[in-house]
């Protein structure tokens, strides 16, 4: 994934946690999904960056490699220089002992990302339908809903009434 994708996929999953919350969360009945979305989104990536920095996914490496214009090391070559499959190279020397110290700040900054993400989402899309001062920005241009039932009109009073 890389240092820098991985952060630009966190913050996209964590601008669209509360679109996605609203269409499938509540309108499932799922009021827990954010919290489960949240946790597998962060752990998911910050396992699979680390095995992909300690070098487990090393042996996908040579594969890439056939790209001609790919030269990935290791797994610390693919962190540090992100966007190699694209042609992007930074040129960041990733044989520095003190990269592995940024390495596990980077690690530990990506649930502050998502919540970041997370937090503007909610301001944009909203939060929970039920209670109106949690509605984001998105709803000031949504049409009203428009009721089931017939409006009841209340009926004219009768001229007639009762002279007793």
């Amino acid at each position: 994934m890389g240092f820098v994708s991985t952060l630009i996929l966190i913050a996209l999953c964590g601008f669209l946690s509360h679109y996605w919350y609203r269409k499938y969360g509540l309108a499932k009945g799922k009021l827990a999904w954010i919290s489960y979305f949240t946790l597998i989104v962060n752990l998911g990536f910050i396992l699979l960056d680390v095995l992909i920095y300690m070098g487990i996914f090393d042996f996908v490496f040579p594969f890439l490699n056939n790209i001609p214009w790919v030269s990935i090391d290791n797994g610390r070559d693919f962190m540090w220089n992100s966007f190699q499959l694209f042609g992007i190279y930074w040129g960041i020397n990733f044989k520095m002992r003190a990269l592995d110290w940024i390495g596990v700040i980077m690690f530990i900054s990506y649930p502050i990302w998502f919540m970041f993400f997370k937090d503007f989402s909610r301001k944009i899309f909203g939060g929970n339908e039920n209670r109106p001062y949690t509605r984001g920005i998105s709803y000031l241009f949504t049409s009203p809903k428009k009721t089931k039932k017939r409006d009841k009109r209340v009926k004219k009073p009768s001229l007639h009434y009762n002279k007793s």
